[in-house]
């Protein structure tokens, strides 16, 4: 019987309002029989802890309190007894208005490094709604029902909406509207601090907005109103004036959605049958009122809204959970010591046939767009199928690739990521002819020109590494 080995995985979302964490478990193990070539994926993911919520700490509106994020972290993994050293794969994703902040990237980074040997850092609206669909079980529950279902992660800075059809994600559409986009002092109305699409929504209502006063409670509904009508319109494809006003990037239509589902902050506040005009302060932000009037407007549309298994943790679990693949069987790795790697940019070599002098000069320009020429870093190679499968064929584009490393003169480590099931000829075959330069290779991994692949250490038995691949933006 093939042994099952347990790996422990870890989400850690820092977003707009709020900061949690989960661990999960993951049991991988060899599903192939007899003497078949191994197969090793996941079979089953638990989750083994789910941290407290807390407000995400600022030193001030432009500022993370990484001192205090620490602390957060230390402390809920002491809870969960489990140690950083422990943590062999996962996410830390910096969401919402909180990936705007000056200190974002150096305090998402910093944090990849101290909470686990192969947290992967990202951040990026897009990406942060597909994760979301994810976690919240939208995307699972497309696949089941074969229907076009869109998730809407409603948070504090932001809404990401990805849509699934089929399980598969088509869409994704992002907007600037969120429960904090104004925030008011304990129990009043009066204004504390407020973000961009706050700004741009009372603009947009020619409303007054001004820190230290008090804002009418009239004028808090005529907010909240607009921001659920302008999600409600993304939602039906067809975004009304300050709809376009607060969307991330270009919004493409979208038409057909089945099912809505909620996940997030405001999402969870939307399936909240305590959420009446009562309890509109209760967080001191916009949430509740945004939740208030998405309720009064999905209604009308007809849309079949269901509630999703996750709302609050569903990006956090999207994370630690669901963005693990696993490469194994025909991998190759020369140097172990080489993993892991984080932010590896991916060039697929552009070629049509087995012209192995193109593969090299394809190879040499693509390098030079995506590495700086003072870097020795670069990018993972993406050997597309049709360069055959055959050990001749392997062979040329080996040498193809090798006379364009030594051309480059580029330190390794090489990554390579072959379409096809030959990752582990390919090692040998480039480690045969690049003695110096670390090899990885590895295959049964779906990525994209563009996109950015983080891989972990080697696990069972050094016959598969977890991999993330990281999509910044779908348009």
């Amino acid at each position: 019987m093939s042994k099952v080995e347990e790996i422990f995985s870890a989400g850690i979302d820092i977003g707009t309002s709020t900061t949690s964490i989960v661990i999960s478990k993951l049991k991988i193990k060899n599903i192939a029989s007899g003497f078949v070539v191994p197969m090793i994926e996941i079979v089953e993911k638990e989750i083994i802890y789910r941290s407290d919520v807390y407000f995400t700490p600022l030193l001030n509106e432009k500022t993370i309190d990484f001192p205090q994020i620490e602390e957060i972290i230390r402390q809920e993994y002491n809870l969960a007894g489990i140690d950083p050293t422990q943590i062999e794969t996962g996410a830390v994703i910096i969401t919402g208005d909180t990936a705007r902040k000056e200190n974002a990237e150096s305090v998402v980074q910093a944090v990849s490094r101290m909470a686990g040997s192969f947290v992967v850092a990202t951040a990026g609206p897009h990406l942060e709604a597909y994760i979301a669909g994810l976690g919240s079980g939208a995307a699972e529950f497309s696949a089941n029902k074969h229907a076009t279902v869109a998730n809407v992660d409603v948070g504090g800075g932001t809404t990401n909406i990805a849509i699934f059809r089929d399980g598969k994600l088509v869409n994704t559409i992002c907007a600037d509207i969120g429960g904090r986009l104004i925030r008011f002092k304990p129990d009043s109305l009066t204004v504390e601090s407020f973000i961009s699409g706050g700004k741009i929504t009372a603009q947009h209502l020619a409303l007054p907005l001004e820190e230290n006063k008090a804002m009418l409670q009239e004028n808090l509904y005529r907010i909240g109103d607009a921001l659920a009508q302008a999600l409600v319109s993304m939602v039906q494809g067809n975004p009304n004036k300050l709809a376009v006003e607060l969307a991330i990037g270009e919004m493409k239509e979208q038409k057909g959605i089945e099912y809505v589902t909620f996940s997030g902050g405001v999402g969870r506040l939307f399936y909240d049958k305590e959420n009446t005009a009562a309890h509109l302060m209760e967080y001191g932000d916009l949430g509740p009122t945004v939740a208030m009037f998405l309720q009064k407007y999905l209604k009308e549309t007809g849309v079949k809204v269901i509630e999703p298994g996750e709302t609050m943790y569903a990006t956090v679990i999207g994370a630690g959970v669901h963005t693990t693949e696993l490469s194994g069987s025909t991998i190759y790795i020369s140097d172990a010591q080489a993993l892991p790697l984080r932010d590896v940019p991916g060039i697929r070599l552009d070629v049509e046939d087995q012209d192995y002098a193109k593969i090299t000069q394809n190879m040499v320009a693509k390098v030079d767009t995506f590495i700086t020429p003072e870097s020795d870093t670069l990018p993972a190679i993406l050997v597309p199928e049709v360069l055959g499968e055959s050990f001749r064929e392997i062979k040329n584009t080996a040498d193809a690739l090798t006379a364009g490393i030594k051309e480059l003169n580029r330190r390794g480590p090489l990554v390579v990521i072959c379409e096809a099931d030959i990752g582990k000829v390919m090692g040998n075959l480039l480690k045969n002819n690049l003695d110096d330069t670390p090899v990885i290779s590895i295959d049964q991994i779906n990525m994209k020109e563009g996109d950015y692949i983080d891989i972990g250490k080697p696990l069972y038995d050094g016959g598969v590494v977890p991999v993330v691949i990281k999509t910044l933006v779908w348009g």
